[in-house]
């Protein structure tokens, strides 16, 4: 089979499995039943992905690279560099942030779990959306030193510290949601917290 076809059927199984997700849920939803929707067998798509979990995971993070993809079409180019990153990062955490609240409920699996679930299955994936993130902020960076608006620096590192440091605040807040009982996630303490983070660290670039 060519490698085209492939991804065809791949992307045919992600959306029977899209609507079969919706309609019973993570947890009731069957391999049989996906396949159903598009003619395969169980053994067929096994051949596609190693489980239900990969779909599953597959379908969150096609949602994300879209989202990311259109998010990068939104930076204005006529935004100051804090802005281009802060719009940037405020976005991409207010869509996870969203992701958060609503997988948990359709999969009925706890939050941390349904995290580890994610990382495991797509974790080439994971990367690989990464770097380009990681790319995209780097070519911000860039215009920015020449345009005058940041002194010069490395860009690729400087864009790996501040995922690092927005990551570092996430995970911060994050830790802090799952000790109260019941977890209360604060979401706009924690934006406000990545913003003055990210000020701070904008501020030393000028």
């Amino acid at each position: 089979m060519s490698q085209n076809k492939k991804e065809n059927k791949k992307e045919q199984i992600l959306a029977a499995a899209s609507e079969c997700f919706a309609r019973f849920g993570y947890k009731k939803t069957t391999l049989d039943d996906i396949g159903k929707k598009i003619g395969l067998n169980k053994a067929s798509i096994y051949y596609y992905f190693k489980s239900k979990e990969e779909i599953f995971t597959s379908i969150v993070l096609g949602e994300f690279q879209q989202f990311i993809s259109k998010l990068h079409q939104e930076i204005e180019e006529g935004m100051i560099c804090e802005q281009k990153i802060l719009v940037y990062f405020e976005e991409k955490l207010n869509f996870w942030f969203q992701k958060s609240m609503i997988l948990p409920q359709i999969t009925e699996i706890e939050p941390e779990k349904l995290q580890q679930l994610m990382e495991a299955s797509g974790f080439e994936t994971f990367l690989k959306i990464e770097q380009g993130e990681k790319s995209f902020l780097a070519n911000i960076l860039k215009n920015c030193i020449k345009k005058g608006q940041i002194k010069d620096c490395d860009v690729d590192k400087t864009s790996e510290l501040m995922f690092a440091l927005v990551d570092g605040v996430k995970g911060n807040y994050e830790r802090s949601a799952r000790a109260k009982s019941p977890p209360c996630p604060d979401h706009e303490k924690m934006m406000h917290n990545v913003q003055a983070a990210l000020k701070i660290f904008i501020n030393g670039l000028k």
